[in-house]
């Protein structure tokens, strides 16, 4: 998926070897499985008999995430080594110097993970708190400041944020 968006940010730290990040308390993790296939895994997990957790989510069908899936099983069939492939140019990307490259920080409200100064689970639920239910949906970054400073939106944010389709 972040080959296809082109966040080349995102597949750097997705394919190192451990993901380390800053903080108290935030513990490493690594992935000693990182280059073994997920049917390798499952036949792993299944021989010795670990509990394996392979329901799929109802709505995963219609996601992004799925038609990612379904392309790279395609891509796969066509050349085994794809997926191997991607993991291994997200290895060796290098990026020009003097680009800016969004940094992994902390929520300033909760301290999980967070390329934002709010996480987006902080901001759904702002907007859920607000009756804004828009709000933690699409790119909203530039209201974050007025979120952490508890100021109220405009009536122009507030109207964008309020309508909700279905």
């Amino acid at each position: 998926m972040n080959v296809l968006r082109g966040d080349i940010a995102r597949l750097r730290r997705c394919t190192a070897i451990s993901t380390a990040s800053e903080g108290d308390g935030v513990v490493p993790r690594c992935k000693p499985l990182k280059y073994a296939y997920e049917k390798e895994i499952v036949l792993y997990a299944y021989f010795k008999k670990l509990d394996y957790f392979s329901t799929e989510c109802i709505y995963s069908p219609n996601a992004y995430r799925g038609y990612a899936r379904t392309f790279l099983k395609d891509l796969e069939s066509i050349r085994p080594s794809s997926i191997m492939d991607i993991i291994h140019s997200g290895e060796n990307l290098s990026v020009r110097e003097g680009v800016k490259m969004p940094v992994q920080g902390t929520c300033n409200r909760c301290g999980y993970i967070s390329s934002q100064a709010l996480c987006k689970s902080c901001v759904l639920l702002e907007g859920l708190n607000r009756g804004l239910p828009k709000l933690g949906i699409g790119k909203h970054h530039r209201l974050h400041e007025k979120i952490l400073s508890q100021q109220p939106l405009t009536e122009s944010e507030e109207r964008k944020l309020k309508s909700v389709d279905f």
